[in-house]
């Protein structure tokens, strides 16, 4: 583990920095709240010891909270806030805690730290995994992008490299990771939801309402490429197609009921529905906790809602968020989002069909003598 430390006074650091190498043989280096951007660059600590005050409270200077920011946004890791000052915020950061400084508090700290060890490896894991999939990706990006960069005649070799090597990364990383084990049913979730614009299979909620009613969600159908919007380009549409949620009760005449389990039959009857896709016009929906209920989309209870009355949580300039009437909460994630573009159409979408005399039709297939159409 690499083990920053971050506090204006001397002698605590060396005693914390001491009391870490001693314990676990960590590596650990220890400085004040000056050049951390260059620091966070070169050692990429898997965990932080930072104190909050430059100098003596009342009066330090608050130059801990431009760093736990910086840290939370530029090189997330845990961080264990070393202080003397108890009065003091809470921090918007899931793998942050607090310990007061006084008789060995520098024990409390290893003690905190070493159970960080397990998101401090997932962490540094997932670096090297981005690390070597960029590597790769530029390695076969300049092999692949000869001809092209000589066709181009717009943007720089370096910009165009950049480009596909993008495209090239998130790739990589989507089809090994697709390419494991088995896909968690929340894992198509994306939280928070990805980009500039709505996307089809978006998931929305309307605002200021409980994460867990299902009939406050509504499952985007129109297609992304009418919602997209750029710096030049307004989307197409200006009203969005969504289906209507509710809670799972029945689906293909199986009947879920919270907190019971299900009988055999039920569970073969319910493993096709979710092999399938869906049942009854009811497109299942899984459960992301603490965002999306287990609920199902009714691809037959549609209504149309103003994009504007969408928040994408984007800051979008040209969208009120006071006025909007919906948030988009998660994304979805392929090939999940066709599985959605899918189960509409098969709903919805039969092409039309003339009013035949089906009957009549029947009475011909049978009367056809049983060597029609056959080759001699």
């Amino acid at each position: 583990m690499r083990v920053l430390i971050i506090d204006d006074d001397i002698q605590v650091r060396e005693t914390l920095r001491k009391t870490l190498v001693e314990h676990d043989d960590w590596e650990v280096e220890a400085q004040g709240f000056e050049g951390l951007s260059g620091t966070l660059l070169r050692l990429r600590p898997d965990m932080v010891v930072l104190d909050l005050l430059e100098g003596q409270p009342p009066d330090g200077s608050p130059e801990g909270n431009k760093a736990f920011c910086e840290i939370r946004d530029s090189w997330f890791c845990p961080v264990v806030v070393y202080t003397g000052h108890e009065a003091v915020q809470e921090f918007e950061h899931p793998l942050a805690t607090r310990i007061i400084k006084g008789a060995d508090s520098d024990l409390a700290v290893l003690a905190k730290l070493k159970k960080f060890v397990p998101h401090a490896e997932m962490i540094r894991s997932v670096h090297e995994e981005f690390d070597a999939r960029i590597r790769e990706a530029l390695r076969d990006s300049v092999h692949a992008l000869g001809e092209q960069v000589a066709a181009e005649v717009d943007g720089s070799e370096e910009e165009i490299l950049s480009r596909a090597v993008r495209r090239l990364v998130a790739a990589r990383v989507d089809i090994r990771a697709s390419g494991e084990a088995k896909l968690r049913a929340w894992e198509r979730w994306v939280v928070p939801a990805l980009g500039d614009h709505l996307l089809v299979a978006d998931l929305l909620r309307t605002k200021e309402t409980d994460c867990e009613k299902e009939k406050d969600f509504r499952l985007v159908l129109t297609p992304s490429c009418d919602l997209a919007k750029t710096g030049t380009q307004k989307p197409r549409a200006d009203k969005v197609l969504v289906a209507r949620c509710e809670a799972l009760k029945t689906i293909g005449k199986v009947e879920v009921k919270p907190g019971q389990p299900l009988g055999r039959k039920a569970r073969d009857k319910l493993r096709s529905i979710l092999t399938e896709g869906m049942a009854d016009n009811l497109l299942p929906i899984p459960c992301f906790r603490g965002h999306v209920p287990l609920m199902v989309a009714n691809l037959r209870h549609l209504e149309l809602i103003d994009l504007d009355c969408i928040d994408l949580g984007k800051g979008d300039a040209g969208c009120d968020a006071a006025d909007t009437t919906f948030d988009r909460v998660a994304s979805t994630d392929s090939p999940f989002r066709e599985m959605v573009v899918w189960a509409y159409l098969r709903v919805t979408g039969r092409p039309g069909v003339p009013d035949i005399d089906v009957d009549r039709w029947m009475n011909d297939i049978a009367s056809l003598p049983a060597t029609s159409g056959r080759q001699p």
